[in-house]
């Protein structure tokens, strides 16, 4: 509790535009527009505007509960995922060539207006 409250302060803090990232988080029907901060992972953004992600490892790339799928245009703008994060996305269910683990992916400049889907189901595959 006490960390987010400390990263809800330093954002009202940092108000250069150039270091919030705007990012999608679509639900089913819900909308989520985050104003992620650069350097962040793509769970912490999710985290501070309440997005569901359980994230049961607490974002060691373990579970698979923070499981993400983005959207084509935003595949091109992330970078590859690595073994680790590959082996547990292959246990979980409803993955696809877009899926990845929101505590892997790291919030850059050039994230600026990605699209990420929430899948109907996750599982912790530990």
């Amino acid at each position: 509790m006490l960390r987010n409250l400390t990263r809800l302060s330093l954002r009202c803090l940092h108000t250069t535009p150039s270091r919030h990232i705007n990012i999608t988080f679509i639900d089913g029907d819900k909308q989520t527009l985050a104003k992620a901060i650069r350097g962040d992972t793509l769970l912490e953004s999710a985290k501070d505007y309440n997005v569901k992600l359980a994230a049961t490892c607490g974002g060691m790339a373990e579970c698979s509960t923070c499981h993400v799928i983005a959207d084509d245009a935003t595949m091109s703008m992330l970078d590859e995922a690595g073994e680790e994060e590959m082996d547990t996305l292959d246990a979980a269910p409803g993955v696809t060539n877009n899926s990845r683990l929101a505590c892997q992916v790291d919030v850059t400049r050039k994230m600026e207006g990605a699209v990420f889907y929430l899948p109907k189901e996750t599982k912790d595959v530990r």
